[in-house]
């Protein structure tokens, strides 16, 4: 396992970075009535381009077969794309924050924290098990 991430590790960058992004939408929040404020995101695919940084193979999809999907195929819109594009609404103010939308990012963000949680804490008491010695 010599040059590749531990899962620790993984999981430790993506709740920071889902930290980070908690404290983006929450000052998205807290300027909801700031004249000509344009709300921010962070980057989803962020941390797979970490993830791809810290591996030591590239990890690509390959046809082996010629009956595989072509790669080119899967390629769609990423979902920062989507959301430059749908703005919902601009207050008279210039303000563009939506609360819902902002709330939602927040539940989202707060639900794959927890999860990542859960991952390392699982992780965690699997190597508890492992290092046990047999009695």
């Amino acid at each position: 396992m010599e040059g590749k991430p531990s899962l620790f590790s993984i999981l430790t960058k993506r709740m920071d970075w889902l930290g980070q992004r908690q404290r983006v939408v929450t000052a998205n929040i807290a300027n909801a009535d700031t004249p000509d404020f344009i709300p921010r995101d962070m980057e989803a695919g962020s941390f797979r381009r970490q993830l791809a940084r810290t591996s030591s193979a590239a990890m690509t999809p390959a046809a082996t077969n010629g009956q595989h999907i072509q790669t080119s195929q899967l390629r769609g819109r990423s979902d920062g794309d989507a959301e430059a594009e749908d703005r919902y609404e601009t207050a008279p103010s210039g303000n563009a924050v939506v609360l819902e939308e902002q709330l939602i990012k927040m539940t989202q963000t707060r639900m794959h924290y927890e999860a990542m949680a859960n991952l390392y804490k699982k992780h965690a008491q699997m190597y508890k098990i492992a290092l046990r010695s047999p009695r």
